[in-house]
């Protein structure tokens, strides 16, 4: 199946097609793809998901970098 993935690394954003196995969860997503899961927020079709969500043909991922500090 195929999904768009959006990576927003606060420099730039990245758009691209990926293909990835049918029933695959976000966290196993973004470990396949070299992405720190306690890292980022990630929004799939506009809205913020859980990294358990599992992932369906045509969506669009967009993942953000997280930013702490004080």
């Amino acid at each position: 199946m195929e999904i768009t993935l959006i990576r927003d690394d606060l420099e730039e954003e990245v758009e691209r097609e990926i293909e990835v196995d049918r029933d695959v969860s976000v966290q196993q997503f973004l470990k396949d793809e070299g992405i720190p899961v306690e890292e980022v927020l990630v929004s799939k079709n506009g809205t913020i998901i859980s990294s358990q969500h599992e992932l369906e043909d045509g969506d669009r991922i967009r993942v953000f970098d997280v930013i702490a500090g004080g």
